[in-house]
């Protein structure tokens, strides 16, 4: 078990048929996560490809999450959050300036500095997907992030289909709403409890 304090990131080893939990503690805050395949740093997961992959621009239950290839890397089995974006990139270190968070770093820098740590440099860095986060699309196209109600303990639970280095991140917002500054807690496990088996994918 891994906590994941506001600004900072962390990278998880997760295999085939392991189960990955994400928990929003206090039920206020966004999360992004990554991952790139263990035999191919240059394969990850990709958010533009799951939305094709399953016509859709938000993840919802049983969605498959597929990497720039188009294989499915994870599966959402379980679903305690407020909506979760595939659209809307991660906040730059410009963009978080623009915003008043000079203090911040952007998510790019959590990540190189997370993936560095343990000796990894994928030849690129892919948008994340947006955890906890409800992003509208109105009818002129325009993409309206909304802030959700505080929910502690909000949590999602994916199975891993392909090993993978998982990075789960705390990054800072310019989306100019609220997302938190608590933390997440990251699991992974060999076995869901019995009691949520049948609605786990």
């Amino acid at each position: 078990m891994r906590e994941v304090a506001h600004g900072t990131a962390a990278l998880l080893p997760v295999a085939a048929g392991q189960l990955l939990t994400i928990t929003d503690v206090g039920g206020d805050r966004a999360a992004q996560l990554f991952a790139f395949t263990k035999a191919d740093l240059a394969e990850f997961l990709s958010p533009h490809h799951t939305r094709v992959f399953s016509n859709s621009y938000r993840l919802t239950l049983g969605m498959r999450l597929v990497t720039n290839r188009r294989r499915p890397i994870m599966v959402l089995g379980r679903d305690g959050g407020a909506g979760h974006d595939l659209l809307m990139p991660g906040a730059t270190r410009d963009s978080l300036i623009k915003a008043g968070l000079s203090s911040e770093l952007g998510l790019s820098d959590l990540l190189v500095d997370s993936l560095a740590a343990h000796g990894l440099a994928p030849p690129k860095l892919p948008d994340p997907v947006n955890l906890f986060l409800d992003v509208a699309v109105e009818e002129t196209g325009r993409l309206v992030p909304r802030q959700a109600a505080p929910l502690p303990g909000r949590a999602i639970t994916c199975r891993v289909l392909i090993d993978a280095h998982l990075v789960v991140a705390a990054g800072a917002s310019d989306l100019g709403i609220a997302t938190g500054r608590g933390h997440l807690r990251v699991e992974v496990r060999n076995h869901l409890h019995p009691a949520a088996q049948d609605t786990a994918a």
